[in-house]
Order: structure tokens, then sequence, then C-alpha cells
């Protein structure tokens, strides 16, 4: 059977309940593999699932494979407060993907928060990244930052991007 077909039914299934969680893991991830853009309003209730890794591939989708902008505010909130490490570290990072270069204050200052106070020190390094793509880099820095496995947080860079856009 072709993919989009698989996708449709699992969905289906999925939104009549039943879809097992190992196949709402996998759906969460599939839609962005295969853009299935039909596939998107569901990821954007993925979001809130109560396991972690739905959210993680809903994000990894929404993200990284469809660009989805809309996608920020849910990004914003679970920058902010998701109980999974390693679901802020994808928010971080899927943030970055969607405003890199922008400028755009409300993601800066949400991951200059982040590179400075998370709990998780691999959470802040991923924030102190995206910081520095949203921010604005060239190509080549940002292929830079993006292959580097862990960057240490400069607090003084990141208090100097936000005085910069506070003002």
């Amino acid at each position: 059977m072709e993919p989009q077909k698989n996708l449709e039914q699992a969905l289906e299934s999925w939104q009549q309940g039943r879809a097992s969680l190992e196949e709402v893991r996998a759906l969460a991830a599939d839609l962005g593999n295969e853009h299935y853009t039909q596939g998107i309003p569901g990821l954007m209730k993925l979001l809130d699932h109560d396991d972690e890794i739905v959210r993680y591939n809903a994000v990894n989708s929404l993200a990284f494979e469809f660009h989805h902008k809309p996608v920020a505010e849910k990004l914003l909130a679970m920058l902010a407060g998701d109980p999974d490490d390693d679901c802020r570290r994808v928010a971080a990072g899927g943030l970055g993907a969607l405003f890199q270069n922008s400028r755009d204050r409300r993601i800066l200052a949400a991951l200059g928060h982040s590179a400075l106070n998370d709990p998780e020190e691999y959470v802040r390094s991923s924030a102190y990244k995206s910081l520095q793509i949203v921010n604005g880099v060239s190509p080549d820095q940002h292929l830079e930052l993006l292959r580097s496995q862990s960057l240490s947080v400069d607090p003084a860079r990141v208090e100097s991007i936000l005085t910069e856009i506070s003002g």
C-alpha cells in the first residue's frame, strides 16, 4: 500500500482512539518524514499528548519537516514549561529553524531566558545556538553552530542580544 494511504489510515485510527502508543509515536514522525501536509492539524493536537516521544516527534515534523510557523506559540510554551528536557531542547531548535535570521524579539527573549535559566545544560546549549541563529549569522556560522555537539552558553553574549532587542 502506498505511504499516503497508510498515513490516512493511521491518522483515522488515532483520531478514533484505536492506535497504540507506539503507533501514535510513529505517526507523529511519519507525517513529517512523508511530508503529508493533511496531517498538520493532527500534529498540532499531538503537541499536547501525554507522551513525551509523541510531542518530540510532532515538533520535529512541524518545525523541521514542514517549517510550519503557526506552531511557534506552542513551541514557546513547550520551551518555557514542558516537563521533558528533550521536548524543551527540540522546541528551542525548532524555533531556531523557523525564525532563523529574523531577529524576532519574542523568540529571542524566550531563547535567551532558556539559555540562561533552563535546569538542563543541553537545553541551555540548544537555546543558545538557536538564539544566535535567530539573531542572525552567516551561512558558514550557521553550519558551524549546527555541527557543534555542545556549545557552552556565553551569558555575556546572551545579555548583549537581550539588551539589543529591548532597546
